[in-house]
Order: structure tokens, then sequence, then C-alpha cells
């Protein structure tokens, strides 16, 4: 089969890896060096990624080449740092920088598959080496909140163990809260010291069994564990690329990934966003939470991650009523979670998961609802809503039932 060409405009230093993942992922990349006027016109390529800070004027010529009337347009990826190119057809997506090269052939692979493209290519990379590498077919679930405070590490957790329960299958919770986060301390597992055992290894040694030699496995549920790491002062020598690189293994060997991701938007944060097959949003119906989930949807939806979040509502039965919330946010929320802080509380510090030791409760269910999100999906997904201002929203009706 023939490969798909994708036709790359980036800045030199990120042109040869690029290039070289795209390939071994079975694409044919093509580089531009220079501009326009080098291109064939009788030659058009099936995809396209543009840098759109790399020549800004010279990256919107080439846009508006593979957008010529006449011809069919070539769905492109435009990468941007701090603000999205004005220009842009339905066929494009936004991807905020940095967007690593793995995160791009997952992005292409999708790109042809909407614009229907035949025979995306489905391997994937990525070894060290060079050699090409057959990802593991595991779906990753990013759980995320833009604001601390409410519940995303217990709403991580607790789905990892009943995605375990669920399907007996391999689940993997891995910890990528670097700095912050630490799943172990409401999940009672053997302590490990996590990805900071490999951060200043190079990354030929980042191999299958050092992945292993830093998982754990709680014993009880059999959901495995891999962390960051448990000491603030270690934070920095965690870069993207081992995030990656972990993220890489756990889907390999997994049916299941659950990450527990930092609340905010730096690389690693975008990076782990980017390959998820979904996002869990956690939102709690207080103003400040539903304002800063707002401001994320805006962002994901620029950088085309917008059809993969999933909206749960934590502590639901108190507070914003959740229609409207959902009217704020322009998206249905997919699960509620009610309130039970003491039994919470209680769970957490025995490190015992709220499915476990309250298997019983409401909220126990509803957690159990949320991983079924993943193995049980609707035939379709929520049919967004039309947002409205959470100013002229919030407030407007609370709910205590």
């Amino acid at each position: 089969m023939e490969r798909p060409t994708v036709l790359l405009s980036l800045e030199p230093s990120a042109r040869a890896v690029t290039e070289g993942v795209l390939r071994r992922a079975g694409f044919e990349p093509v580089c531009v060096a220079d501009g326009v006027a080098s291109l064939d016109a009788g030659s058009r390529p099936a995809l396209a990624v543009i840098d759109c800070d790399y020549g800004p004027e010279e990256a919107e010529l080439l846009h508006d080449w593979l957008n010529a009337p006449g011809d069919k347009p070539v769905a492109t990826i435009l990468l941007f740092d701090a603000e999205p190119p004005a220009y842009g057809s339905k066929n494009d997506e936004y991807a905020m920088k940095p967007c690593p090269a793995e995160a791009l052939v997952y992005r292409l692979q999708a790109l042809m598959i909407r614009t229907g493209h035949a025979g995306a290519p489905t391997t994937s990379i990525v070894s060290s080496d060079g050699s090409a590498e057959l990802m593991g077919e595991g779906r990753v679930i990013s759980v995320f909140a833009p604001k601390g405070g409410v519940g995303k590490t217990t709403v991580a957790v607790n789905t990892a163990v009943a995605l375990r329960e669920q399907t007996r299958d391999r689940v993997l919770l891995f910890d990528a809260d670097v700095g912050v986060g630490n799943v172990t301390a409401m999940f009672e597992a053997p302590v490990r010291n996590g990805l900071v055992d490999l951060a200043d290894s190079p990354d030929s040694e980042w191999t299958d069994a050092a992945f292993e030699a830093i998982t754990t496995t709680h014993e009880g549920t059999g959901v495995r564990v891999l962390t960051w790491g448990k000491e603030p002062g270690d934070s920095e020598r965690i870069g993207v690329d081992l995030l990656l690189a972990a993220l890489r293994w756990g889907k390999a060997h997994h049916a299941y990934v659950v990450v527990d991701n930092h609340p905010g938007y730096d690389d690693r944060t975008m990076a782990m966003l980017t390959l998820a097959s979904e996002i869990f949003l956690v939102v709690t119906p207080e103003v400040g939470a539903v304002r800063n989930s707002s401001q994320f949807l805006r962002l994901a939806r620029e950088v085309g991650l917008g059809d993969m979040i999933r909206v749960i509502v934590n502590r639901a039965n108190h507070g914003i009523a959740v229609s409207d919330m959902e009217q704020s946010l322009g998206l249905r929320v997919s699960a509620t979670i009610v309130s039970n802080g003491p039994k919470a509380v209680v769970a957490a510090n025995e490190g015992r998961p709220i499915v476990l030791k309250y298997p019983k409760e409401r909220i126990a269910q509803d957690l159990h609802a949320v991983a079924r999100l993943v193995t049980h999906p609707a035939m379709e997904q929520p049919a967004p809503v039309q947002p409205r201002s959470w100013l002229a929203r919030l407030g407007v009706r609370t709910s205590s039932a």
C-alpha cells in the first residue's frame, strides 16, 4: 500500500526527529526547505503539518497553496505557540506547541480517517534506537481538572479500580501530577520511587524491563501503579520525553491506562492530554471550577481536543444545577458523582478506594458509572449545547437535592 505523504514545514531543530518518527509510523514525510516556490504543483500531499510561527508569512502562503481554488484542500495540522493563526479551513486542526512527534502521528491518523482518506497507517513508533515498534492498543483515560480540590485524584483512583473490577483486564494507574500528586496517598500500594529513578538515565535505558521495575501492583485489586516520584524537589527532573515513554509503555502493555494529570497547562500536561483516548474533565458545581473548566474547553476546542472530553461533575448534589453547568460549558455532562465527604475521607485515610470500602453506597455506584463510560460507551457522543456566558447562567438556579 502506498504510504500517505505528509508535507512538513517545521523549524530545522524539529524537522529530522519528526521526519524519522512519521516515516517509522507509515507516513512518507516531505519537508519544505525552500518555501512555496519549490513545491511541485502536480504533486499534492495527503496531509500537511505547518509551524505557523516559523516564517509566519511563508506559512500562510503555504496554507494558501494547500487550499488553492480548483484543487482538493489538503487537511493540515497548524502548530502555534501562543495564538492560533487567523487562517485555517474546515478540514484543518490546531495544535498548541510543544506537540511531540508521537502526538502528531495520532493526530494525522485521526485526520486521515476524519477526512475520508483510505489506508491510514496504524503502526506507531517509537524506540529510541530508530526501529519500528507496534504501539499497543490500550486506551488512555486522562483525568484532568484546571482547578485543584475538585476530587480529580479520587476520580482517577476509583476509575482505575472500577475498570479492573468490571473487565478483569490489565489496568495501569499512572500518576503524572508531577511535583504534587501521589496517588499512593489514597491507594495503599507498595512504594516505588517511580519515574525519578529513570530521570537521569539516557532514553536507551527506558526499556520495558526498566518500567516494570518501577511499577507496583495493588494486592487487593491487581491494579498496577506507576508514579512520577514523591519528592517535590525531583519534579524538574521529570521531562516530557520520559512521561511520553512511560505512557507508550503503559499503552503497549495494558488494556487501560488511567492518567492522573497535573492541574495546569505546562508542556508535560498538554502532552499527556494530546495522547489520550479520552479526557475526563472533573468539575464541581462551583463558580470558580466551572469558569476554569469553561476556559479549558475553549482551549481544548482550539487545539483539536474538544471531541475527546467527557465532563464528570463531582459533588453534583450541591451547588449549581447540572443543567446550568451544561449551558455554561457548552457540553453535556457525561456522569455525576454525589457528595459523600465523610466516607471519602475515611476511605482515603485508610488507603482504600471508595468503590472497595463502600461498594453499596451511591458514591461508589456513581464512580462505577464513570468507568462504564469507557467499558460501555454510548453509541453516540452527548450532543453539544449552545454555550452561554457563565456570568449569565451561574447562580440562576442551585440545587441541594
